[in-house]
């Protein structure tokens, strides 16, 4: 950090806490390729691939990681800058508004919990593929009271559950890609080597078209989202100057692991075979005949989808505790349990898991899609709100005195990423509304922005005057 700041900084930092340089530059990649690698990778790509085909689906994630790039190097330069607690949210605050702030600590906070009901659901359908013909209803509920009864429990608890969770989502990665690799040669398997029959077969590598892409840029993006907690982490590196070789070899890492990962099953995996009621990453091993290890495969994804929603779950109880202390929700979310667990919080967060339940009288993959294309309007919300964040922090930066070349991490190309990020973002909007199934979801988001927005305005403007406080994590 620079030993001179600015008076947005000061403010910044004076108003959340501020935190620690103590992090490892390994544990940093570690938060940010374990942390975001998830279902988005594991479950829904089989919808990506069976909707816009093998080629389609390897551009879609390309496209996504562009952009995933976008937002993230956008965030890392102002973490960089101010690494405190509650991240863009306080930056929101700070840089557009107490407004445009507490609408985005809500939006980000629907969006967290919405995301526990997303892994709940797709737990729910990897048992159901494990176990056929078992209840999805049950799984919901057994997997619920799961997340429930680990995060009553101490905090050092969640913290070991999840980099084991985070070290067998890499471990998997990294082992399936070299599977990828003897499967195609023909190595394991008993098969023949594999070529590119799936992109000269029926339709080809683009068989439904532009539409098709269309119709998966929320769902291929999903497997990116996430990269926003770690381009905050990357702010607590021990040695800031090697906040930007961190970021960037985090990103490259992760994006590496997911198209790598997409091409192979893209080869291996007939697209007309994919779905979302199954992991293609199992698909192909049982198409090889390799039942044993597709078994495997299937229970590292579960323990991938569980710790995200362990995740979500803890973050979610303690954002809505958080706000609660801050006074920008109800006080009484701001109780906590002897052992410092906010119990009110938790258990508000937790209720969205039973929304899954419809799942069990609609259809799973359904319902499953629809809550991702739901958090996509959200990512959408937010993702835009980081880059117009770092255009004003760099103008106000400059404009206050500060000495580009004292920030530890800078955007490269200001102002084109964040601008060219807020394009992308609004042109993913404009798509997802073209198509039918997408649209649903965004529509929802859309009334619930307007309706978030105007209940936080009024709520700024009646405690107009008063001091509305950052919400720290």
């Amino acid at each position: 950090m620079s030993s001179k700041l600015t008076p947005t900084q000061e403010r910044v930092m004076s108003r959340s806490t501020g935190l620690h340089r103590s992090m490892k530059v390994s544990s940093a990649v570690m938060v940010g390729v374990g942390g975001t690698i998830g279902t988005g990778l594991f479950l829904s790509s089989g919808d990506v691939i069976a909707t816009a085909g093998p080629g389609g689906a390897i551009v879609m994630y390309i496209l996504g990681a562009i952009i995933a790039y976008l937002m993230t190097t956008c965030l890392g330069e102002m973490s960089a800058a101010m690494p405190v607690a509650g991240s863009f949210t306080v930056y929101t605050h700070e840089l557009l508004g107490p407004t445009m702030g507490l609408t985005t600590s809500w939006i980000n906070w629907v969006g967290g919990a919405t995301t526990i009901t997303a892994q709940v659901v797709a737990s729910a359908i990897i048992m159901k593929d494990i176990i056929p013909n078992s209840p999805t209803w049950l799984w919901i509920i057994v997997f619920s009271l799961l997340m429930f009864v680990m995060n009553l429990l101490d905090a050092n608890i969640f913290g070991k559950v999840s980099f084991w969770f985070s070290f067998i989502k890499i471990l998997l990665v990294i082992v399936f890609i070299i599977m990828g690799v003897g499967l195609m040669g023909g190595v394991i398997g008993g098969g023949e080597p594999v070529g590119f029959e799936n992109f000269h077969g029926e339709g080809g590598a683009f068989p439904t078209g532009a539409a098709g892409m269309g119709a998966v840029i929320l769902t291929a993006f999903y497997a990116y989202a996430g990269t926003e907690i770690f381009a905050t982490t990357a702010g607590e590196i021990e040695d800031e100057n090697k906040m930007g070789f961190t970021l960037n070899m985090t990103l490259i890492i992760l994006f590496a692991a997911v198209i790598i990962s997409i091409f192979f099953i893209a080869c291996l995996l007939p697209w007309s075979e994919a779905d979302v009621l199954g992991s293609p990453f199992v698909y192909v091993l049982r198409n090889a005949g390799m039942h044993g290890a597709a078994l495997v495969v299937n229970i590292c994804v579960l323990t991938s989808a569980l710790s995200s929603c362990n995740y979500f779950t803890y973050a979610t109880a303690r954002y809505l505790w958080s706000m609660g202390k801050f006074k920008q929700a109800p006080a009484y979310f701001a109780k906590t349990a002897k052992n410092g667990v906010p119990v009110r919080a938790l258990v508000i967060s937790m209720l969205f898991s039973m929304i899954a339940i419809i799942a069990e009288f609609v259809a799973e993959d359904t319902v499953y899609l629809f809550i991702l294309w739901f958090i996509g309007g959200v990512n959408i919300w937010l993702y835009t709100v980081i880059c117009v964040d770092a255009l004003q922090f760099r103008k106000r930066y400059l404009k206050e005195g500060g000495d580009l070349k004292d920030l530890k991490f800078k955007v490269l190309s200001y102002p084109i990423i964040p601008i060219l990020g807020i394009i992308a973002f609004m042109a993913m909007l404009v798509v997802t509304l073209l198509d039918p199934g997408e649209r649903k979801g965004i529509i929802v988001c859309i009334i619930m922005y307007i309706v978030v927005l105007a209940i936080c305005r009024l709520y700024v403007k009646r405690h107009e005057g008063e001091e509305i406080v950052n919400v720290d994590m």
